[in-house]
């Protein structure tokens, strides 16, 4: 993680809750040349070769649909997250959930986004940040996630190779998101911090929202897989019930696991 996203992950959060202008906008973090890089991320897999910290294979997201995809469903994971946060009560941890994609996903795949023609998303995630931050009332919130949400609709538009419109593409993101929920379990139920927990919850939303909004080409293409995925997701849901952390997290987080593979296995068919 160079030292630019990690302090603009570290940073643009810290400084939205504590020292933001009246405008919402994040004092600019100073760099720390002497602090060792990380090397993980949040339950999304650690850098290595051309993935990104969200486990974004950077090198073929203008090229590999289901990389481009998936990039775009980890940032709407956070914006589903922070929003549902911010409604919550749960403000700071919401300030910071809008703007974490900006240097957890977006800084890599920017190359992509120039390529396919889509425009940044930065400012519209910092605005969001900032607003929550600065104590927006729920209507603005839903507003702000509302406008990204479209923007990453319109950018999913521009997937290579149409990946928008095709049943395997749209059921391989899904088993992404599962997967992600999935692992970040076990990290939740490590912790008594409430971050971990809410990351999985977005996961969980936007696992169910593609399904959603797509499950039923893949009920027809790939009738196997959506059967693992619904499945997949009932135990999803359950493990994820609410925004806010449950005091006892008493999934199972191996038979998340169990069905997370099951989906992928039905895709590997």
């Amino acid at each position: 993680m160079s030292t630019f996203k990690r302090w603009t992950a570290l940073g643009v959060g810290a400084a939205l809750i504590a020292g933001c202008s009246e405008q919402g906008q994040p004092a600019a973090p100073a760099a720390d040349p002497a602090t060792p890089a990380s090397t993980s991320g949040e339950g999304e897999g650690g850098e290595g070769g051309e993935s990104g910290e969200g486990g974004v294979d950077v090198a073929a997201a203008a090229t590999d649909p289901v990389v481009f995809l998936s990039a775009l469903a980890l940032v709407e994971a956070h914006v589903r997250a922070a929003e549902a946060a911010a409604i919550a009560g749960e403000r700071q941890a919401a300030a910071e959930m809008f703007a974490h994609p900006v240097s957890e996903v977006l800084v890599d795949i920017a190359p992509a986004f120039q390529t396919l023609g889509v425009p940044s998303l930065d400012d519209r995630l910092i605005a969001a940040s900032g607003a929550v931050a600065n104590g927006a009332d729920e209507a603005t919130v839903r507003r702000h996630a509302r406008e990204i949400l479209a923007a990453l609709d319109a950018a999913e538009a521009r997937a290579p190779d149409g990946g928008a419109a095709n049943p395997d593409v749209i059921a391989r993101v899904i088993s992404d998101q599962i997967d992600r929920a999935a692992l970040q379990y076990a990290t939740a139920r490590g912790s008594e911090a409430y971050e971990p927990y809410l990351d999985g919850y977005g996961f969980r939303l936007t696992a169910e929202a593609w399904n959603e909004e797509e499950g039923a080409a893949v009920r027809r293409a790939l009738p196997q897989a959506a059967t693992a995925i619904d499945a997949a997701l009932a135990r999803v849901v359950a493990a994820y019930p609410q925004a806010t952390r449950p005091a006892n997290l008493t999934a199972d987080p191996g038979a998340l696991l169990a069905a997370s593979s099951a989906v992928k296995l039905a895709l590997s068919n």
